[in-house]
């Protein structure tokens, strides 16, 4: 009964009394007045530019964990990736990814990085079969080994005469590529 009467005043000043002092409330006939920055955050509108920017710089590096350095990083360092929280994070674990593999990090140039990036353009230009270079399987291995010392190659298929370390005998074949290493790093001569 008391609110409807205060209701209909055009502004009230009411004075409670509390234990540690006096509560001021104020009511006014006019709706309140409320900066544009502190309304309702489930009632205002999405920034739409924040968030288009945010999901761009997700997809920037997502790209560069599944198609830049998906051939080399390994799966530990991929899990630590996808489990860090916020942008500085990520270009932190980029820049330290990088000068773990440089070969010289006393010099202002990764030769590492360039030479990964070289291999990619050339796995790009010369191996792309529908799909990007580096995704076949010929790229794949020219990105991790380089090119091979030797390549015997049957581009047309048919006939092929096996040879003793393959099993001897002669077959029917589809076009291949042999590709021989004479070393490979982590692995040796045993092929271990």
């Amino acid at each position: 009964m008391i609110s409807s009467r205060l209701r209909r005043l055009p502004s009230l000043f009411l004075l409670c009394p509390l234990s540690s002092g006096i509560l001021l409330l104020a009511q006014s006939s006019t709706a309140p007045q409320t900066a544009p920055d502190s309304q309702d955050p489930l009632q205002r509108p999405a920034p739409t530019k924040n968030r288009d920017a945010h999901k761009k710089e997700l997809q920037q590096y997502d790209k560069w964990l599944n198609e830049t350095v998906s051939v080399i990083i390994t799966d530990e360092e991929r899990s630590a990736f996808k489990k860090l929280s916020n942008n500085t994070e990520r270009d932190n674990f980029i820049e330290h990814f990088w000068f773990l593999r440089d070969p010289t990090p006393d010099t202002p140039e990764n030769e590492y990085k360039e030479e990964y990036e070289r291999r990619v353009a050339y796995a790009n230009e010369h191996y792309a079969a529908g799909m990007p270079g580096w995704k076949t399987d010929r790229g794949r291995i020219y990105v991790l080994h380089g090119a091979p010392d030797s390549i015997e190659a049957s581009p047309m298929g048919g006939p092929y005469q096996r040879t003793a370390e393959e099993g001897g005998g002669e077959t029917i074949t589809y076009p291949f590529e042999i590709w021989r290493y004479r070393h490979i790093d982590g692995i040796d001569e045993h092929g271990q």
